[in-house]
């Protein structure tokens, strides 16, 4: 298995869904998705990456947004709205002395480590040595920062496996003798005016459950990958019973935040 890919957690979490949409890689880039890749950009040190499309909308039946997407393959690209809600995001969080603070340190560094055979690979928003730890903190837009709603948001898109990922690959390559990634955080911007920037600190407990999560999914993995099967969602008749309860369901789109 040591020719495949190495594995990202952007693809593990796919495992959240089926072992299907993990082999078929199903994600597609969203217009939240653009700025919060154009925030990590213009807070950490790699502006240059993103260029902005003046032409009007992504359009793949416009000659020049064929041009320009052809001209800046290596780029990020933003239309002006988008560009203008990244900035808007950044300006909140430069206004947020915690943030910043939590901002300085080794930043988008890509590291790779070895899981039981398997090559891993991720890439900490912000990684932090001590003499005696490590922090680790990573920068999300999201459609909440109210603290409550974004705990639950964030367990909803498995941001604590998300760094529990990232902080057995520092455990194991950022230090030597070894330290322990004792401080993890969560820096969240809401993506809508006024842009408010809430912390998370992500307690031992929210961790372990986060550890608990991945490593389900890569057993999973390692299944899949050794019989060469990925099922689907279930694999057996399920039952449509009236059920005395009610259940809240959500339709909307995981990935916008």
């Amino acid at each position: 298995m040591n020719n495949l890919d190495p594995l990202r957690f952007s693809r593990l979490r796919l495992f959240g869904k089926s072992a299907a949409h993990y082999q078929a890689n199903a994600g597609g880039e969203t217009a939240a998705m653009r700025k919060g890749t154009a925030l990590h950009a213009y807070l950490l040190g790699q502006k240059d990456r993103i260029v902005v499309y003046e032409g009007g909308k992504r359009d793949e039946r416009s000659k020049a947004w064929q041009e320009f997407k052809a001209e800046h393959a290596d780029k990020d690209i933003l239309i002006p709205s988008e560009a203008s809600v990244a900035q808007a995001m950044r300006d909140s969080i430069e206004r947020h002395p915690r943030a910043l603070e939590l901002l300085e340190g080794q930043q988008e560094q890509t590291i790779e480590w070895d899981l039981g055979g398997r090559r891993c690979k991720g890439t900490p928003d912000v990684a932090r040595q001590f003499t005696d730890r490590i922090r680790l903190v990573e920068l999300k837009s999201s459609r909440t920062a109210q603290p409550d709603l974004l705990k639950w948001h964030a367990r909803k898109l498995a941001y604590h496996s998300q760094v529990d990922w990232y902080a057995n690959g520092l455990g194991l390559t950022m230090s030597y003798p070894r330290l322990p990634v004792e401080e993890v955080f969560i820096i969240a911007v809401e993506s809508a005016p006024p842009y408010p920037v809430t912390v998370l600190r992500v307690c031992e407990s929210m961790r372990e459950a986060g550890r608990k999560q991945w490593r389900a999914w890569f057993e999973q993995l390692r299944v899949c990958e050794a019989t060469g099967q990925y099922p689907e969602y279930v694999q057996c008749d399920v039952d449509w019973e009236d059920e005395d309860r009610d259940v809240e369901l959500d339709w909307e789109d995981d990935e916008a935040a």
